[in-house]
């Protein structure tokens, strides 16, 4: 079983974007602090969300977690 790729997003609401390399935030042009942020797991060969078992909803695979 693959493992899920984990993802950085910026988590204060109202602002829960996915993060650029840099560590900015693409909607508020902010560099959260790491309390504002939160690790999402990812589906490595689509690039979207996993639902919360861990299964992508475009391809269908499961993974597991990293």
């Amino acid at each position: 079983m693959k493992t899920a790729k984990l993802v950085l997003h910026h988590d204060d609401p109202p602002c829960e974007a996915r993060l650029d390399i840099d560590g900015s935030c693409p909607e508020c042009h902010l560099h959260p602090d790491t309390q504002s942020t939160s690790l999402l797991s990812y589906c490595p060969d689509c690039d979207i969300p996993l639902d919360r078992n861990m299964r992508c909803e475009k391809c269908g695979e499961s993974f597991k977690r990293p």
